[in-house]
């Protein structure tokens, strides 16, 4: 995104104002006893990994946001828990920043704070025990619901990542899968996809197992009404929510879109759709740079000092 014709106090405010908006929904993840830490520290996946260079595109994992969290819901006994529990209508932002939070931290923040956050949500699901609307019992802690959760995320992050920045050789996606398996055996997943060949074999299993329910439409009902464009009339505010589902949903596997029955844009849509997703890319890191959370955790792993502002 260039900005070269844009004077440079109006392009500051601009930058300030698109980091403003994208943090009011994503939060900030700059903490630094969470990113920094012990000189030296690697974290659970270190600075020499391909993880580090993917998940260090703020725009790649942002937008692999909306296509996990419906990947996650296809299976009856996700979206019976985030229904039944989840507060998500109250805070509607709660799950994109929590999600964000948990890759950024288990990726790039020290050893002890990536391991915090994931007993810290294992101890949260250890809760979340209940019954589908089909009869069937659930917990968050079976290893096969934690399994398909973790696996949504860094399926759609590739799939996005490789849309927007530059495609990876097949070496390059399987470190990338090996090295987020890391993080979902910690959490408690049974089979883990650690090749682009296992993640095929792992989601064609799974996909029987997959389906629309009420409380899958109701989350997609929601996604539809949710305050993402407000002080829009009516009419435009539903065209810009649909527009975004199906923007979004585009990095997903047709069978997915076909599932929440958003596979058939407009002729019109369809041709805005890719433009949208690069101007967003490119509008955020454009504005953001080099994320914090990447800054903190490579002055940490490399032993350096963090600077102190005087």
């Amino acid at each position: 995104m260039s900005v070269t014709f844009i004077p440079q106090r109006t392009a500051e405010r601009l930058r300030r104002r698109i980091v403003e908006d994208f943090e009011k929904g994503a939060g900030r993840h700059d903490e630094p006893e969470v990113y920094g830490g012990p000189s030296g520290d690697p974290g659970l996946i270190g600075p020499d990994s391909i993880s580090w260079e993917i998940n260090a595109d703020l725009a790649s994992v942002s937008q692999a946001g909306l296509p996990a969290i419906v990947l996650e819901i296809l299976h009856p006994s996700v979206v019976a828990g985030v229904q039944d529990l989840s507060n998500y209508r109250e805070d509607p932002f709660q799950r994109a920043r929590a999600t964000l939070g948990y890759v950024l931290t288990t990726t790039f923040g020290n050893t002890e704070a990536a391991t915090r956050v994931i007993e810290r949500v294992k101890h949260v699901h250890s809760f979340v025990n209940g019954t589908r609307p089909d009869g069937v019992p659930y917990r968050a802690l079976d290893p096969e619901l934690i399994a398909w959760v973790h696996t949504c995320i860094p399926w759609m992050i590739l799939r996005t990542y490789e849309h927007t920045v530059r495609p990876l050789s097949r070496e390059e996606q399987d470190r990338y899968l090996s090295e987020q398996a890391v993080i979902g055996r910690m959490g408690g997943a049974d089979r883990v996809p650690t090749t682009v060949a296992e993640l095929d074999d792992y989601v064609e299993s799974m996909r029987s197992k997959l389906s629309v329910n009420a409380q899958t439409r109701e989350f997609i009902d929601f996604l539809m009404t949710s305050p993402f464009f407000p002080d829009l009339p009516g009419p435009v505010d539903r065209q810009l929510h649909r527009f975004a589902i199906y923007a979004g949903m585009s990095r997903a596997p047709s069978w997915a879109r076909e599932l929440i029955g958003y596979d058939r844009p407009s002729a019109l849509t369809r041709r805005l759709i890719e433009p949208a997703l690069r101007f967003d890319a490119a509008q955020l890191r454009w504005a953001v740079g080099t994320p914090t959370y990447v800054r903190l955790a490579r002055e940490r792993a490399a032993g350096v000092r963090p600077k102190v502002a005087s």
